[in-house]
């Protein structure tokens, strides 16, 4: 799955991540009888209907520039961000390497299916010039990370919309990745403005191997990037510190150095 599965079920190994772990199911699927009985409405609330309250940052301007898969993963957080107990996953680790790309998306967000996001989101894919993602994994948790760039703001924001629009289709659906079938639902909603920008709130839930899954998910557009923050629970809450804002608005405050070194 996805980076934001690895970590939306190994992006989204994305956690989703299960894939940064926005990548499929990351952390090692569970045996059936870790967690028996757990619901995915009782692994953690649905996103809010409303928006969260802002944060109290300071305004961080637009993303802009071009840069390299591989000069965006120098604006991944390090250990240093994350508590102790979590360690960078190297499987988990995703660039687009040292050009930018031109090529059309492989995925559609208006019609690709509910499985194959969860399972690539935190990949390549998206019609991206330019992405890095990884992952940092404790025991049935994780964080996830992910910089997306496009050509233009334009095609950042259309990204995040369609999103949205995906999750409101996919409330109910299964996806299968390591061998594991699972059951999963995706709810979006706006979450709280990081660093001036507005963020969408991307919360799946679901069942794997008896084992309830949860990735909480913050998007945010700034300009040509996408930013994004994860938290990963299996057959346990997703962490809740460092907040997936916090994550978040310090990918951009490291976008905005490694653009003007660039």
């Amino acid at each position: 799955m996805s980076s934001v599965a690895k970590g939306l079920l190994a992006v989204f190994s994305v956690i989703v991540v299960a894939g940064c772990s926005t990548k499929g199911v990351p952390y090692g699927t569970p045996s059936s009888s870790a967690s028996s009985g757990s619901s995915a409405s009782s692994a953690a609330p649905a996103a809010s209907a409303s928006p969260e309250p802002a944060l109290s940052e300071s305004p961080v301007p637009a993303a802009s520039g071009q840069l390299t898969g591989s000069q965006l993963e120098t604006v991944l957080l390090p250990q240093s961000y994350f508590p102790a107990s979590f360690a960078l996953s190297p499987s988990s680790v995703v660039s687009s390497g040292d050009s930018l790309s031109s090529s059309p998306a492989q995925y559609d967000l208006a019609t690709i299916s509910c499985a194959t996001f969860v399972n690539h989101l935190g990949n390549t894919g998206f019609g991206e010039t330019a992405m890095a993602s990884a992952s940092f994994v404790g025991t049935q948790q994780a964080f996830d990370q992910v910089v997306y760039q496009f050509g233009s703001a334009a095609a950042a924001s259309d990204f995040v919309a369609g999103v949205r629009s995906l999750a409101g289709r996919c409330h109910a659906f299964t996806a299968t990745d390591n061998g594991a079938t699972g059951q999963f639902s995706l709810s979006a909603a706006d979450g709280p403005a990081v660093g001036g920008h507005p963020s969408l709130r991307l919360v799946e839930t679901g069942t794997i191997n008896g084992s309830s899954l949860v990735l909480d998910t913050l998007l945010s557009a700034s300009g040509v990037d996408v930013f994004t923050g994860a938290a990963v629970g299996l057959g346990t809450s997703a962490p809740a510190s460092p907040a997936k804002e916090t994550i978040v608005y310090n990918l951009m405050k490291r976008q905005a150095a490694a653009a003007v070194l660039g």
